[in-house]
């Protein structure tokens, strides 16, 4: 899943940097705010031991 997205936020920039509408670009920074922002919220609220207790 992280790698989904950060491939998305590689093709923001790329879209941003070919000069592509802004119309484009703003639909998909906002998407990928969107996808990160629910992924955040699934790795704060899972239920894995994300310490490091050995």
């Amino acid at each position: 899943m992280d790698t989904l997205i950060f491939g998305g936020i590689l093709a923001t920039l790329v879209a941003m940097c070919r000069d592509t509408s802004r119309n484009v670009v703003l639909g998909a920074w906002w998407a990928m705010l969107a996808a990160v922002l629910l992924l955040v919220a699934h790795h704060i609220t899972s239920g894995l031991a994300l310490d490091l207790n050995y």
